[in-house]
């Protein structure tokens, strides 16, 4: 029986796709790199660890990484959180989703302080039971994090369902053996894609796709 639900923030309860995609661009030209980049290379940006994310979206060298995580991670305090918004109909999702009785959690790769400015910023911090995000050094998987926010709620890893946008987070609730939902409305999954999981389109298909896991409860 599932007792909480757990979120990604990237791409799931926030669309913060104007700020990270400013910021990785902001980085990569601070960096002297003229490249033109499209928009599916700015897709890949959003998922991985944030050292990972200029290897994968931008071949960005080892030996520029340390720069560059430090350069984003300013540009993104003073800019690039303020760039973000709810999916439409998720505070209202989340609301109906505590009023069933569940817990909400975050579990994300962003910083952990950042996360918690971010959901602030949001209007939504209060309705979280728990909030884990990577530590500075990154050295934490998704697996690490999500484990982090069962043991904060007491509860077992499969009473829990992770919420994603991306293989990273189905990857995370398989290692910490968790339930997954994987959304296409974000930055990884497309819509349509078959990719073998339990998927939702929209915010509002979530409360019945937890119901099902549940044996039909909220349907």
């Amino acid at each position: 029986m599932v007792k909480a639900v757990l979120f990604d923030f990237d791409g799931t309860l926030a669309d913060s796709s104007p700020g990270i995609f400013h910021t990785a661009l902001y980085t990569v030209r601070a960096l002297g790199v003229d490249k033109e980049y499209t928009s599916e290379d700015l897709r890949r940006f959003v998922g991985p660890p944030l050292r990972q994310c200029f290897v994968v979206a931008f071949g960005l060298d080892e030996s520029l990484l340390d720069d560059a995580v430090a350069i984003y991670r300013k540009e993104y305090e003073a800019k690039g959180r303020f760039m973000m918004e709810l999916y439409p109909s998720m505070k209202e999702v989340l609301l109906s989703l505590k009023n069933d009785g569940l817990m909400l959690a975050v579990a994300s790769f962003k910083s952990e302080a950042l996360v918690y400015s971010c959901l602030e910023y949001l209007g939504i911090l209060d309705l979280f039971d728990s909030v884990h995000g990577s530590s500075l050094t990154e050295d934490l998987t998704k697996g690490d994090i999500i484990k982090r926010v069962l043991s904060d709620l007491g509860i077992e890893s499969d009473e829990a369902v992770m919420v994603g946008d991306t293989p990273s987070d189905a990857k995370g609730a398989e290692d910490a053996g968790t339930h997954f939902v994987g959304v296409s409305y974000g930055f990884g999954f497309r819509p349509g894609e078959k990719t073998g999981y339990n998927m939702i389109s929209s915010t509002v298909e979530l409360e019945a796709a937890v119901g099902r896991i549940n044996g039909g409860i909220y349907d």
